[in-house]
């Protein structure tokens, strides 16, 4: 086995947090790369997560009600992308926010954060976002684009130094998303990433 495959790595980075709600990996649906998710989620370890996404799609609802019960059956966190209502009527673990919902949460989002036992996370691509995921206490924030690729607009990455310079300046817990994968998966070591996140990178 490759020591240095993108699953080892995000292991032995969440093993330095005592964190025991964020998994080491979190797998992101997306309707237009991976129309069905089953086969990438069926290929998860036990304890990650998945957060889905397939936000166009006329029976969202029953997706994900289908996806929440294989994550239950496989020991998966389940969390829902984008919908405050749709996580609560699918009893999701989780609640993920974009970039656009982060900077203006809404009093849903405050209602969630309030939830016990549920999770918050979102996405953010600077600094100034970052700040907002500390402001809001989120349980993780997902920074990208690590490198580059081909579902992120931003026309640069921001590179493991960038990267690693956010990280460090925010007491939350961090995910590397954007374009990891096996070949460059160990460049994260030495970053305080408790996890790595992704698509196509993720599903293998």
């Amino acid at each position: 086995m490759n020591t240095h495959n993108l699953s080892t790595i995000a292991n032995i980075l969440n093993a330095r947090w005592d964190n025991p709600l964020m998994p080491p990996v979190i797998y992101m649906t997306d309707e237009h790369r991976a129309p069905n998710p089953f086969p990438s989620i069926n290929n998860l370890r036990s304890r990650s997560g998945v957060i889905f996404r397939h936000y166009n799609i006329k029976s969202r609802f029953g997706l994900g009600l289908d996806i929440k019960k294989e994550c239950k059956k496989r020991n998966l966190l389940f969390i829902v992308a984008g919908d405050y209502s749709l996580a609560h009527k699918l009893n999701a673990d989780g609640l993920h926010l974009p970039e656009y919902m982060l900077l203006n949460p809404g009093i849903k989002t405050m209602l969630w954060r309030k939830t016990p036992k549920k999770i918050l996370t979102a996405s953010a691509h600077s600094k100034n976002a970052l700040m907002k995921c500390n402001a809001l206490c989120v349980d993780a924030a997902l920074v990208s684009p690590v490198f580059p690729t081909k579902s992120h607009l931003m026309p640069h990455p921001l590179g493991i130094s960038k990267f690693q310079a956010l990280a460090s300046a925010s007491s939350l817990p961090i995910y590397a998303l954007g374009g990891i994968k096996n070949k460059n998966a160990a460049q994260l070591l030495n970053s305080p990433a408790i996890g790595i996140a992704g698509i196509s990178g993720i599903a293998g």
